[in-house]
């Protein structure tokens, strides 16, 4: 009976230390947290828009190469800033070095670039 007392607060422990160690592990870029917090909700994590919300939506599918409001990435800075009617929310309390982040980790989604190391 003791035993499974332990079990639950074991457990927990072990998950709580496998998730720190993922963090050690993976390091995000900056990039990469701000996909993360403001677009993989409807972009998906990997850029393909493949999420309930807008699947099926093609101006959610950042991989691709069909895009209405320009195809390169000062265009691109240009909407992650001011966002675009009633598709997409303007992030105007971004920096411009945060801008360049999430532009440079769309290239890498895109398979464009590679992963700058400790940004």
């Amino acid at each position: 009976m003791r035993r499974h007392r332990l079990l639950l607060p074991v457990l927990t422990a072990v998950a709580l230390l496998t998730l720190a160690a993922c963090d050690l592990f993976h390091r995000q870029t900056e990039g990469e947290k701000l996909w993360r917090a403001r677009c993989a909700d409807c972009h998906g994590l990997d850029g393909s828009g493949n999420v309930p919300q807008y699947m099926g939506n093609y101006k959610a599918d950042l991989t691709d190469d069909t895009w209405e409001h320009g195809a390169d990435p000062g265009d691109w800075a240009a909407v992650i800033r001011d966002g675009l009617l009633a598709d997409m929310p303007a992030n105007a309390d971004l920096t411009s070095q945060q801008v360049d982040a999430l532009v440079h980790y769309m290239r890498v989604l895109r398979h464009e670039e590679q992963t700058k190391s400790g940004s």
